[in-house]
């Protein structure tokens, strides 16, 4: 029977390795980010940990063999399911997103599995090469394949009031079609009030969404939108001190 100190040890790099992966998929703002991914690899490798020690005493007792592979082989094929939660078709760009972060989830249950089983120099090399394809590969692959440049576009919203939930929609139209703001300003005058909006889009069809999307708000009165330096605007920032 393995002790406790050294399956305590076990699965705390399991931990650690899980967080550190899943801090390079958070920053990517991807759906499985530091504690989805360290979930993962400590309860693979408490499976494996389980699946390999933890019947022992009984076997013997009982004088029955036992298949120590069999627990962790559920964690291999129960991983998909989490791995597939991530896995979506784009309608807007009609491609599918996620098969990464699944990847991932994937690697990390592997990693973890090899922690619980006690391959810890295995367990850290593999780490090693996953953070270099998700990494460093990402920019090896935005240098190498041409993407379209984005480009920063102001939006002014003049809306009936500007409350917390219209700014809410307003984040989450421009995060559903993969708009970054940039800078978010509140405005306010005698009869309007108004939202004023740097964003950055990676291609037209994508800024015409959120265009159309802010605009059917029931909120928006108007929109108007450039690529240029916002006007001064005709009324004055909002005080936000008081």
């Amino acid at each position: 029977m393995i002790s406790f100190p050294v399956i305590l040890l076990r699965l705390m790099v399991a931990l650690l390795i899980g967080a550190f992966i899943g801090l390079e998929r958070e920053i990517h703002e991807r759906s499985a980010g530091m504690r989805t991914l360290a979930l993962v690899s400590l309860g693979s490798a408490l499976f494996t940990a389980i699946s390999a020690y933890g019947f022992i005493d009984i076997a013997r007792s009982l004088h029955v063999s036992f298949d120590p592979t069999r627990i962790a082989s559920y964690v291999v094929a129960g991983i998909g399911f989490l791995g597939g939660g991530t896995i979506f078709l784009s309608r807007e760009k009609e491609k599918v997103q996620g098969l990464t972060t699944a990847a991932a989830i994937w690697v990390v249950a592997a990693i973890g599995m090899a922690c619980g089983a006690g391959f810890i120099v295995e367990a850290v090399v593999t780490t090693a090469l996953t953070f270099f394809v998700l990494y460093l590969l990402y920019y090896v692959e935005r240098a190498i394949v041409p993407r379209p440049s984005s480009s920063i576009h102001h939006l002014h919203l003049e809306a009936t009031a500007v409350t917390p939930q219209l700014i809410a929609s307003v984040y989450d139209t421009c995060a559903r079609n993969e708009v970054t703001v940039e800078k978010l300003q509140l405005l306010s005058g005698q009869e309007v009030e108004s939202i004023e909006l740097l964003c950055r889009a990676s291609d037209a069809p994508a800024l015409t969404r959120v265009i159309s999307e802010l605009h059917a708000l029931p909120e928006i009165r108007a929109l108007h939108a450039d690529r240029h330096e916002p006007v001064t605007p005709r009324v004055k920032p909002k005080d936000t001190a008081r």
